[in-house]
């Protein structure tokens, strides 16, 4: 006869299903072209690999990312685990990113190396690096807030 009591199980670790926690959406009834690619760009990261899902799931902090050259503003609202992404640059930041559309895009080339922290040695991180000393990319909340750019940072690099 079969025992119905609950006996031993095996023990395995359950893969956690990102797509099914993990929110997206936009604040605005028609977010901007530059809104929506950002938007999208974190969102297929996100779902795409755990380790960037890993670092959306602690993520809270308020990004504002504006663009020099086409004189558009967005923000981002992390959540933990959640992202609203305004048009234009909304108050209570924890971060702003200042540059041209070029450099702006050049962030999502960085690549992420040992400790989660981005390479700067390559070509594309020396660039980014050299439009940082030369004040041609501005990060206004960088000093007090560099775990939350890093994490913002391994987010939204493609890499």
């Amino acid at each position: 006869m079969h025992d119905p009591g609950p006996g031993r199980m095996a023990r395995r670790k359950i893969k956690l299903d990102v797509d099914s926690r993990a929110e997206f959406s936009y604040a605005d009834d028609e977010p901007s072209a530059f809104a929506s690619m950002l938007g999208g760009l974190i969102e297929a990261n996100v779902r795409s690999r755990p380790e960037k899902a890993r670092d959306f799931e602690s993520l809270v902090a308020r990004v504002g990312i504006f663009v020099t050259d086409i004189d558009e503003g967005v923000t981002l609202d992390f959540k933990g685990g959640t992202l609203v992404v305004h048009n234009g640059l909304k108050p209570r930041r924890t971060l702003t990113i200042r540059a041209d559309a070029d450099t702006v895009m050049n962030l999502s080339n960085l690549k992420i190396g040992l400790l989660g922290l981005p390479i700067y040695y390559d070509g594309v991180g020396r660039g980014i690096a050299a439009k940082l000393l030369r004040g041609k990319l501005r990060i206004d909340g960088l000093l007090p807030n560099v775990l939350t750019l890093n994490t913002v940072t391994r987010i939204f690099s493609v890499q």
